[in-house]
């Protein structure tokens, strides 16, 4: 009888279990210790008008909820079998997206003047395509087992240790 095993090859749990949380843990470490700055460093701030000393209430309010929100989602654990993976990784997966999206939307005419980006632009651009690489990886099946691909017979190189439906591998 085999051990159950993750959906999870080593790369993708290194991935979304190591990486992403120690990501959204900094995050909001970071945040809590400065909401002021972490507001101010999102997006680079016209010459002219420079950012604010202090916050609004409402917008360290909303400053921290978020990060606490994506401090939450880092410690989702995506080491169950694919079908529950697959359901915790899709919506990931379009957050990625519509968080690159709006992010450059709302930069306006900023988005493509690159070195006017602040440090923290650019690691929010950075992580986030750092995550949503592996994330479509995950769903087109690279690097891992896929029951609809190999077959329950055929089970051999990468992923082969992943055991579907609490049956043996």
């Amino acid at each position: 009888m085999s051990i159950p095993r993750s959906a999870l090859t080593p790369i993708y749990y290194a991935i979304f279990c190591i990486y992403e949380p120690m990501l959204t843990t900094m995050g909001f470490i970071g945040t809590m210790l400065d909401p002021t700055k972490t507001h101010n460093m999102q997006a680079p701030w016209p010459s002219h008008s420079p950012p604010p000393e202090h916050l609004p209430l409402a917008t360290t309010v909303t400053v921290l909820q978020l990060a606490h929100v994506c401090g939450l989602l880092g410690f989702i654990n995506p080491t169950l079998q694919e079908k529950i993976v697959g359901a915790l990784l899709t919506p990931l997966l379009v957050g990625d997206v519509l968080h690159l999206v709006v992010t450059l939307w709302a930069l306006g005419d900023m988005r493509w003047q690159f070195s006017e980006w602040s440090g923290m632009l650019w690691l929010t651009i950075l992580s986030g395509v750092s995550l949503l690489i592996p994330r479509v990886a995950w769903h087109l099946g690279i690097g891992r087992y896929t029951e609809a691909r190999d077959g329950k017979g055929n089970r051999k190189g990468l992923g082969a240790n992943v055991t579907l439906s609490g049956g043996r591998t």
